[in-house]
């Protein structure tokens, strides 16, 4: 990843999926890479893998290709520690996520999934600060012990939020 200078602007050539898109829904489920952010408009601009095709893209509708720990699951422990690849969301309350070890996708909820240092985020869901819902910022830090995440959402803003309130 290119170092970053905007901790709410997902990194140039992160690897991503399309999600969401009602003009070109023809297009959703289509992977590509982020070559372009217009800080204008708030969009990316993202080249099609299979095609080279480019598209114009608001944040909510990347899904960033990212590998991720499993932990905390009490129904299926075999699936902690696992690592996978976020392949989509079902909803915006899980992951699915293909685990190659396992050979199989698994359904899984926020709160059960280790974002990596560095990953842009998004904070939704918060009752007591909801100015910050909606915003993205990069995750500095992940506190197993609390299961929370220190997030960078400017160069003066650090906040601390729990895992259930972080999604890509």
């Amino acid at each position: 990843r290119q170092p970053q200078h905007f901790y709410d602007i997902i990194p140039l050539g992160t690897a991503v999926s399309l999600r969401g898109l009602i003009s070109a829904g023809n297009h959703n489920g289509d992977r590509g890479v982020i070559i372009q952010y217009s800080s204008a408009t708030q969009r990316y601009l993202v080249e099609l893998g299979e095609t080279g095709e480019t598209l114009s893209v608001k944040p909510e509708n990347i899904l960033q290709q990212i590998h991720v720990k499993i932990h905390g699951i009490i129904s299926q422990p075999n699936l902690n520690g696992c690592t996978g690849l976020v392949w989509y969301t079902e909803n915006k309350y899980r992951y699915s996520i293909y685990i190659g070890s396992l050979e199989k996708f698994a359904s899984i909820k926020p709160e059960n999934v280790m974002l990596e240092k560095g990953t842009v985020a998004r904070v939704w869901g918060l009752e007591h600060r909801q100015e910050l819902n909606g915003k993205w910022g990069t995750i500095k830090n992940w506190i197993e012990e609390s299961n929370k995440y220190d997030i960078q959402l400017s160069e003066n803003q650090m906040i601390r939020v729990k895992a259930e309130h972080v999604m890509i």
